[in-house]
């Protein structure tokens, strides 16, 4: 992974990430690896051993703090 561009917690709780994905952790999700761009995800406690549930992905930058202000999360300290 990529530096987090973003790191915010929902309402719920819930950590939701923000960034670019390497090649690799997109082929582990069943996404495209040559795919670029920015990935909208969080942490994931399934036992495939994964690590993160990717939920979307986000065409620009600007999409990207859209969905941000949409989710309602709030910025977090890493």
């Amino acid at each position: 992974m990529d530096e987090f561009l973003v790191v915010g917690t929902t309402p719920s709780g819930t950590e939701v990430y923000l960034s670019e994905l390497s090649s690799r952790t997109l082929a582990d999700n069943g996404i495209n690896p040559t795919a670029y761009g920015l990935y909208l995800y969080e942490a994931s406690p399934e036992p495939s051993g994964l690590g993160i549930r990717v939920l979307a992905s986000v065409p620009c930058l600007d999409a990207a703090y859209r969905m941000i202000d949409l989710l309602g999360l709030r910025p977090s300290n890493v």
